[in-house]
């Protein structure tokens, strides 16, 4: 919350911090006392207020449920962070709860906010790497390297998953993004550096629908922050770095066409350098440089532009329910050793998986 969405709700001319709700009410008054609003350790007399338009639940993921189906039940809007659940159950359960009471739920997966991911989306759906057939996805940081506040992310009980629900399913969500929905996982998990026996080292493959493959790691005891997302086409290859610029993400996005410059789109002509002033693109990798923005304030303003102007949110409930689908449907494929179809069916079960 000090990180990331109090300061960005302080920064923002959209909105307003009204009021901090914590169970512990000294961290609420501190972080209040920091960035303003009023502190308090009762939930539902501060969704009473009338000042209150909107909530960000940026709880420990088991208690996303509660505040989702809470705010929901006094009509207010809900930017949840991902996880959106623990399982998917309570996922369907809290988008059904927001749609009866005619609010908006956005879920908080802040890295399709990133401008990379925004012009490789467009460039994909442009056609210009032709048809998708594989992507692989990195995204790995040491437990320490993320400066929060307690290790509820290593208490399985509190998180519903380490690893997985907390690095993996951003990688999750932008392969929906950028290649389309799932139809199954086959997922290899395990316990390798970390004091909790968690699952810090996340291996996932992936089918889609339309018949892609895809690659996911994750871990957590890298020193360095691993990132990295390629995307293969018929036409074409789009690599893009979000998280770390290093020797092997060089910029935060590069695009191999061979397609002529009369048929780029302007943001790859305007980016493409050629090896002399009077020479055209003769086909190769190009460079994009975006302009780099926060993507929590991106977020915020499309969760507030959304509420203004009545229009579905950017990031869906049901985002959020596909993504969770995904983590559910891995515990069970570790469990069994095989391949899990998704969608998950609505009695599918969910059971953390133990490490050794």
């Amino acid at each position: 919350m000090r990180l990331s969405h109090a300061p960005t709700i302080v920064a923002s001319s959209d909105a307003e911090l009204v009021a901090v709700f914590d169970k512990d009410l000294a961290h609420a008054e501190s972080i209040a006392a920091q960035f303003g609003g009023v502190a308090t350790d009762d939930l539902y007399r501060m969704l009473e207020s009338p000042a209150l338009d909107a909530v960000v639940v940026a709880t420990p993921n088991c208690f996303h449920e509660a505040g989702v189906l809470a705010a929901a039940e006094h009509g207010k809007h809900v930017l949840c962070e991902k996880p959106l659940a623990l399982d998917v159950a309570a996922a369907r359960w809290m988008i059904d709860a927001c749609e009866a009471a005619g609010v908006m739920l956005q879920v908080g997966f802040n890295q399709r906010f990133w401008a990379q991911n925004e012009i490789a989306k467009q460039l994909i759906d442009a056609g210009l790497i032709g048809k998708v057939h594989q992507m692989r996805s990195v995204y790995s940081e040491k437990a320490d390297a993320y400066p929060a506040a307690t290790r509820f992310r290593y208490d399985l009980s509190l998180s519903g998953g380490a690893t997985i629900i907390d690095l993996t399913i951003h990688r999750i969500d932008l392969a929906r993004y950028l290649v389309g929905d799932f139809s199954g996982v086959f997922a290899e998990l395990a316990h390798s550096e970390l004091p909790e026996k968690v699952d810090d080292n996340v291996s996932l493959l992936l089918r889609f629908a339309d018949g892609a493959r895809g690659n996911l790691s994750s871990n957590r005891f890298s020193p360095n922050i691993g990132d990295g997302t390629d995307i293969y086409g018929t036409e074409g290859t789009i690599h893009i770095a979000t998280e770390s610029i290093n020797p092997h993400n060089s910029a935060p996005l590069n695009v191999y066409t061979d397609r002529p410059v009369s048929e780029l789109p302007d943001i790859l002509q305007e980016a493409h350098y050629p090896d002399a002033w009077w020479k055209t693109f003769a086909g190769g990798w190009i460079t994009v440089k975006p302009p780099r923005s926060n993507p929590y304030e991106t977020q915020l303003a499309a969760f507030c532009d959304s509420i203004r102007h009545g229009k579905p949110a950017r990031i869906s409930g049901v985002d959020g329910l596909r993504a969770q689908e995904v983590v559910q449907g891995a515990y069970l494929s570790f469990r069994s050793g095989a391949w899990v179809d998704l969608p998950l069916p609505a009695d599918a079960p969910f059971v953390v998986p133990e490490y050794s």
